[in-house]
């Protein structure tokens, strides 16, 4: 590179430095247009051009003068020199960059704190850590489980109210109320040493997230690189933001962590994170997910919906008991936040009553009647399903493991078939041979509960993500194929399933109860290719409604290809000056899923309230309620 920039920058000078005017007659005359008028034909001028260019330096070389000549070299030889001295200079930038990275990530990791944290995150919860007591110096020693974890993590309001029902307590001790020698017993353990284990992880992590938050800092002011810190930071960034490298059974803790960074106002951790493709989504569950997703089907019910559904196929990915814990939030009667509700002493009584039961086996026993987690190990296919008043939710896990990207590889189409019910008359055409496999190993479980709990007045809810989109796809076509009406499918990012003609008849049959959501960049919704080469003849296809999030994440329910081409290149290249990547592989992750339709359902929300007010002062609301009260009244007079 050097040497090519060499001679481009001398043959430059060289021009620059002799000019017009030092070209001798015999030059002038070579390089003159008057060869037309010399009677050349267009053939022997078309040869004998490029030679004539090409001595023409030459010539020139040998007319300079020595003085020009060695004005030539020296401009030339500066210049190389500059650009030897400039390439050292960047690369000498760029180790200095590597260093600071290198030693501010060292005196991070040297942090006792931060060492604390990163062993917990590092699959060893379960190890022995030692803390002297603030008080009288003995020496506590505990695990760091996923318990302790989350109640360490819960909000600063909480903690506050921990610490306020405590000395409510004591203070009452002090002036000799009744209180149960055993409740006062566990009160003064709980306060002398587990809520100083709480306080202590909870500096740990403060601890841990700050520094995060230095690194982002690091990047945001030019003194590294992305690039040149990540290979010191990717493995931390991974263990908290990658699924498959988190500990088994550790959802609630992680979901807690986010919950925390978020409340906490550590949005430079967000941004970091968001720069290595990972989103840091906190807890979306509610207890009012899921309650009137069966209203009429305009837009705010329609992403509403969408909402919950992709908050299901969000949770699938967690580990089973905490599928089974918010599953028993969606169907309880309980209220968000409830501890807001209680007093200071009730709290306490109700934290040290969980802090009691912690460890104990969970079970499904409370809920089985509303809810089924399926699990079939020889496709590694996992689902659930649970049913909230006349809402049946039929949720499918998408690819994270490499046997789930087995069944994806197999694109193989093949003849669409019911394995449940063999009366049942398939529709014709073909369908993606994996994924037709992957249904039919949960096919009867399914079936069976469905018949177990179906009402007439059940309306039937299917999603997915990725491959759990694929299989929520597959399920549909069996389902009303076997007299199930689905009442929507609502999938994410999925993948190409059937050929055209199974498609065209799925359309013609559901119309716009298919809906299917991609998120700018996502590479899967690309696969399987349209046409397989080595079999021309079978084209795959896309079902349903197709609802498109740009590269701003804002959610564009019709967009043509002209629309998405520059978005979607514009998303490319913001990636690529983020972090390095293109984001074909992040778009496609669920959480971005979940956050932007979350923002699409705030920005609905918005312009309904807007409209209120518009009504409001052009007095048509008011009409309209008076016109409702009128015809209520009437009604209730027949």
């Amino acid at each position: 590179m050097a040497i090519r920039r060499f001679f481009l920058v001398f043959g430059t000078s060289l021009w620059l430095t002799v000019g017009a005017g030092a070209l001798g007659p015999a030059a002038r005359a070579d390089l003159s247009p008057n060869l037309m008028l010399q009677g050349l034909s267009s053939s022997s001028l078309a040869q004998s051009l490029p030679r004539r260019l090409l001595r023409a330096p030459l010539r020139v070389a040998a007319g300079l003068s020595p003085g020009l000549l060695l004005a030539s070299l020296s401009l030339a030889g500066g210049a190389f020199i500059a650009l030897i001295w400039l390439h050292l200079y960047q690369q000498q930038r760029r180790w200095q960059r590597v260093e600071l990275a290198r030693q501010e990530v060292k005196a991070f990791r040297e942090r006792p704190a931060v060492k604390n944290v990163l062993d917990i995150l590092d699959y060893e919860e379960y190890r022995t850590f030692y803390i002297n007591h603030p008080k009288d110096g003995r020496l506590i020693d505990f695990e760091a489980t996923d318990y302790r974890l989350r109640r360490a993590l819960r909000s600063h309001d909480q903690m506050v109210k921990m610490r306020s029902g405590l000395d409510e307590i004591k203070r009452l001790t002090s002036q000799n109320a009744a209180i149960a020698p055993k409740t006062l017993e566990l009160v003064q353990q709980y306060d002398n040493e587990e809520f100083i284990i709480e306080t202590t992880l909870r500096d740990w992590f403060d601890s841990f997230l700050g520094g995060l938050e230095y690194f982002e800092i690091l990047i945001e002011s030019g003194l590294v690189m992305a690039e040149e810190i990540k290979p010191f930071i990717i493995y931390w960034i991974n263990l908290i933001g990658d699924r498959r490298y988190r500990r088994k059974g550790g959802s609630g803790f992680y979901d807690k962590l986010f919950h925390y960074i978020h409340w906490a106002g550590y949005g430079r951790v967000q941004k970091l994170f968001e720069r290595f493709g990972f989103k840091i989504l906190p807890p979306p569950y509610s207890t009012h997910d899921f309650s009137g997703i069966d209203l009429e089907d305009d837009s705010k019910y329609d992403t509403y919906r969408a909402l919950c559904l992709a908050k299901a196929a969000h949770l699938v990915y967690e580990d089973r008991d905490y599928v089974t814990d918010i599953s028993r939030l969606w169907l309880s009667d309980d209220i968000d936040n409830r501890w807001k509700r209680l007093s200071n002493r009730q709290y306490v009584v109700e934290v040290i009553k969980d802090w009691l039961r912690e460890g104990e086996e969970t079970s499904e026993r409370d809920i089985r009647n509303n809810f089924k987690y399926l699990n079939m190990l020889i496709t590694d296919t996992q689902a659930f399903m649970f049913r909230k008043g006349d809402n049946l939710i039929l949720v499918f896990k998408g690819t994270q493991q490499l046997s789930d990207w087995k069944t994806n590889l197999k694109i193989r189409l093949k003849e669409f078939t019911v394995l449940a019910d063999q009366e049942a008359v398939p529709p014709t055409g073909r369908v993606h041979r994996g994924f037709l496999d992957a249904w039919q190993s949960v096919e009867k479980q399914v079936i069976y509960y469905l018949r177990k709990w179906w009402t007439p007045e059940t309306k039937l809810w299917v999603t997915g993500h990725s491959l759990g989109g694929a299989l929520a796809a597959v399920a549909t076509i069996a389902l009303e194929t076997q007299g199930f009406e689905v009442s929507g499918l609502y999938t994410f990012g999925q993948p190409r399933v059937a050929d055209w003609k199974l498609v065209n008849y799925m359309n013609a049959r559901m119309g716009d109860r298919i809906i299917r959501y991609v998120n700018n960049n996502d590479i899967v919704p690309l696969i399987p290719p349209q046409i397989i080469p080595w079999v021309p003849t079978r084209v795959y296809g896309h079902m349903g409604q197709f609802r498109y999030f740009n590269d701003a994440g804002t959610l564009r329910r019709q967009s043509f290809m002209t629309q998405r081409f520059p978005d979607r290149l514009l998303g490319i290249i913001r990636a690529i000056l983020t972090s390095g990547t293109p984001d074909a592989i992040d778009d496609h992750k669920m959480e971005f899923y979940v956050a932007n339709l979350q923002k699409a359902l705030d920005r609905e929300e918005e312009e309904a309230k807007l409209e209120i007010e518009q009504g409001l002062i052009a007095g048509d609301f008011v009409e309209g309620m008076k016109e409702r009260m009128r015809a209520r009244r009437s009604s209730l007079e027949g």
